[in-house]
């Protein structure tokens, strides 16, 4: 199965804000940059390979969904979901973090969004280009 799309949480993407963000004070915007699109390009990854990262364990119970994760780096693991025609990031994780952190998380993104939509699975789908190449521009 290949997905066709690529698809955000809107924390998720707050998540990619908040590295690029935090990369540019503290090393400046070249790296910012170079984090950015190492980030989105692993994510891009997922498109042509869905099943690329293994379930993640930390996630197993955490919700009805079958979590995956993939290390971008050292540091920062992209949780995501495969569908039937897209993938669905749903979190960027700082694997430095307290470990009980990741499901408290990532059951309140569920949590919350089914409280707003009833008969969905953790959406709104964002679809990765438009905010990400927004983001793209302002560095």
């Amino acid at each position: 199965m290949n997905a066709q799309s690529l698809k955000w949480h809107p924390s998720a993407l707050a998540d990619l804000k908040a590295i690029v963000e935090y990369c540019s004070t503290s090393f400046g915007r070249k790296t910012a940059r170079d984090v950015r699109n190492k980030l989105v390009c692993t994510a891009e990854l997922l498109c042509a390979n869905p099943f690329l990262g293994p379930i993640e364990p930390l996630l197993k119970d955490c919700t009805s969904l079958e979590y995956r994760s993939l290390v971008d780096n050292n540091y920062t693991k992209i949780i995501y979901t495969v569908h039937a025609d897209y993938v669905y990031i749903h979190l960027l994780w700082d694997v430095r973090q307290n470990e009980e952190r990741i499901s408290k998380i990532t059951a309140s993104r569920y949590a919350l969004f089914n409280q707003e939509h009833n008969n969905t699975v953790n959406e709104p789908p964002v679809i990765y280009g438009n905010l990400v190449e927004e983001e793209r521009g302002k560095i």
